[in-house]
């Protein structure tokens, strides 16, 4: 898989295999259920805060916008040229999102940070380390081309 800088400030992803396009598709179904992670985040709050009530909900909200916008851009590509998935500079921010949500769910689903050696781990362990790997990469690609200051 090749992810370059476009010339209108954006990336284009362009999946070379049928792998390429599972490990994109696999994107939302990392995310696993969006409201899962707002509700986790609210779990660090204190008890007293009335962060689950006010905040919460939008959390979820702006979640769900964020892994359906990159599911469907996904689908889209995959039905319409086949060939790459654009990521415009106007929607960074929802592939930011999107991206960082699958991380953190895969993070947290299986225990990334205290696995030393992926080589001798299982196969779905390993499986998710590199997505999670792959994931990290395209955020940098995101914050250093299309998000970052232009100078």
């Amino acid at each position: 898989m090749n992810v370059i800088p476009t010339l209108e400030g954006g990336l284009s992803i362009q999946p070379e295999t049928e792998a390429d396009w599972m490990v994109l598709e696999t994107i939302a179904s990392d995310i696993g259920r969006p409201a899962h992670l707002a509700e986790s985040l609210a779990d660090l709050m204190d008890k007293e805060s009335d962060w689950e009530e006010l905040v919460v909900p939008d959390l979820e909200q702006n979640f769900n916008v964020q892994c359906r916008f990159v599911q469907a851009a996904i689908e889209d590509a995959r039905k319409n040229n086949g060939q790459a998935v654009f990521i415009k500079a106007h929607d960074a921010e929802k592939w930011y999102g999107a991206i960082n949500q699958a991380r953190l769910s895969l993070q947290a689903r299986y225990d990334l940070h205290g696995v030393e050696d992926f080589e001798d781990a299982p196969a779905e362990l390993r499986s998710a380390h590199f997505r999670d790997r792959f994931y990290l990469t395209l955020q940098g690609l995101l914050l250093e081309y299309v998000m970052g200051e232009s100078e």
